[in-house]
């Protein structure tokens, strides 16, 4: 058959996301200091953005009553800034008699009355911009030349060596800001090269102690096979780099350079003073049994007294398993709450942590300059303006429909887990994302989405979204509802910690107490609720 070009008519499905759509599903899914840093971003780099901080209760302005302008006369009054931006409008129409009425903007202008609530900056120009000619003082420049003298100013000369004439009287007390004297993080690597470079390590010696440095982990350990690698790479004897490895593992901190965990132990208890033939024994021979706590096997195979070997497991425990982990290149994450939920005279109120967030608006200056300058402007700046404002429009209304979102979610949430906020982890029902996502009427992949990452401060704590789901167990307790898994580990944590440490509660016995509480339980179902709670198991847990 031979191979031929042909056109083929086929019908096929495909999601096709706006940019729209794409930035609403960027912004449900960050939390609030990552919207925080998006946030800057934009406002660096879209100048129709601007941020609104003068904003009193329900986003409005903040005006000085008339009785207390009249009575602080000395004071540049809070009106004057409305007065401005009326005549400001004023200057504005005049200037823009002769240009078209419809200017290269107002398609986009459109959008601003989509958003909810609407921006009242944008709003306001909005109407300013599309008033009658009658309603605006409709005097030219000729007719008017005091006009002119008023707005043609060179504002670069009026400005020049201008200085605040406001004065403040500084603070007698130094502010420092303690952020600026915060070390660097030194990695692994910088730490033991500046402690190479110091050693008495020269030439050939210094360069295979090099390449040890550069082959430890993150953990602070040695691959076994690099001490061959080394030896044939430099060609020198296995006994003289056995030598330098040797330097290397003085180094700071104790049991770096180590090949495996028994001889980083031994290195540190070197560094301690506490080693010894029998340690080097048990740890090398014996460190799973040690592991186990199978101090008589080990005391039987050795010939010592069990109190010796009891003895070394305490020392042994105290020490660092991983010693390069003190050098982490891992910054902190640090937690802050997306949405804070409170109870204020016995009803549940929700507050979302907007930060700057709340305040963006649209800039009038620059959409004022728009208009004004669009004669001026080439095709290439006016699609370059209209683009960044409707960019900037699209980001306050996805910001918009985030919050809402998180807050539907957030409130249909706590409503299912109302009994949490007065009781505590014992009282949480059995949650999923379908439930929540049949309450809000949303696909449950946005309520995965919204709860991804995010933090809620409630009167029990701060906790991540998520922790309020969990799977169900049976309860037999008289009451018929089913019980939260994560109810079960809060009850399981409070028995482990008030049991007799020499005779830790087994898997077993758990259960039997559980079943006696009225929670349907099998032993299994214990021991993985134990190893999800990082606890040892009761054998491991005895206090010898």
């Amino acid at each position: 058959m031979g191979i031929s070009l042909q056109q083929v008519m086929r019908q096929s499905q495909r999601l096709i996301m706006t940019p729209q759509m794409q930035q609403s599903i960027q912004l449900l899914q960050m939390n609030a200091l990552e919207l925080e840093q998006l946030t800057q971003e934009e406002l660096l780099e879209n100048p129709f953005l601007q941020l609104e901080e003068d904003r009193g209760e329900g986003g409005e302005e903040q005006q000085t009553p008339k009785e207390e302008r009249d009575s602080a006369p000395a004071e540049p009054e809070p009106g004057a800034g409305a007065e401005a931006d009326a005549k400001d409008d004023e200057f504005s129409g005049n200037l823009a008699d002769d240009a078209p009425k419809e200017d290269f903007l107002t398609p986009v202008e459109k959008e601003v009355a989509t958003l909810d609530p609407p921006a009242p900056s944008a709003d306001q120009e909005t109407q300013t911009a599309d008033q009658a000619p009658a309603e605006r003082d409709t005097k030219t420049l000729d007719e008017a030349p005091e006009q002119f003298e008023n707005v043609d100013v060179n504002w670069e000369e009026f400005f020049e060596g201008a200085e605040n004439r406001t004065y403040t009287r500084e603070s007698a007390e130094e502010k420092t800001d303690f952020s600026e004297y915060t070390a660097a993080r030194v990695s692994l690597y910088d730490y033991l090269m500046n402690q190479l470079r110091l050693c008495v390590l020269e030439g050939v010696e210094a360069e295979i102690g090099e390449y040890f440095v550069g082959c430890i982990d993150e953990n602070g350990f040695l691959p076994p096979e690099s001490v061959a690698e080394a030896a044939e790479k430099f060609n020198h004897p296995l006994k003289d780099v056995e030598d330098i490895l040797e330097v290397i593992q003085e180094f700071d901190p104790p049991g770096v350079g180590a090949r495996s965990s028994s001889e980083c132990l031994i290195i540190q208890m070197h560094a301690l003073g506490q080693y010894c033939k029998t340690v080097r024994i048990v740890l090398e021979d014996h460190f799973g049994e040690l592991q186990r706590r199978k101090f008589k096997e080990i005391a039987k195979a050795l010939d010592v007294d069990e109190r010796e070997i009891v003895k070394i497991y305490h020392q042994v425990s105290r020490l660092e398993p991983k010693p390069g982990r003190c050098h982490s290149k891992e910054a902190p994450q640090y937690i802050t709450a997306d949405v804070y939920v409170k109870m204020i005279d016995g009803e549940l109120s929700i507050f979302l942590n907007e930060g700057s967030n709340g305040h963006l608006s649209i800039s009038r200056l620059y959409r004022r300059l728009m208009r004004l300058q669009q004669k001026a402007l080439t095709a290439e700046e006016k699609a370059y303006a209209t683009d960044k404002f409707r960019g900037a429009l699209m980001l306050i209304k996805n910001i918009e429909k985030r919050k809402s979102t998180i807050l539907r979610v957030t409130e249909a949430i706590m409503d299912v887990q109302a009994a949490f906020l007065d009781k505590g982890v014992s009282a949480l029902k059995p949650l999923t994302l379908r439930e929540i996502a049949d309450m809000v009427g949303m696909h449950e992949s946005t309520i995965a989405r919204v709860t991804a990452a995010k933090y809620v401060e409630t009167p029990q704590g701060l906790y991540p979204l998520k922790f309020f789901f969990s799977s169900s167990i049976s309860s037999s307790n008289g009451m018929g509802e089913a019980v939260s898994s994560r109810a079960i580990k809060d009850k399981l944590l409070a028995l482990i910690d008030l049991e007799d440490t020499k005779k830790p509660l087994s898997d077993q016995k758990i259960a039997e107490i559980l079943k006696r509480e009225g929670f349907s339980i099998a032993r299994r179902t214990v021991a993985k609720y134990r190893d999800q709670l990082k606890i040892l198991p009761a054998k491991l847990r005895r206090d010898t």
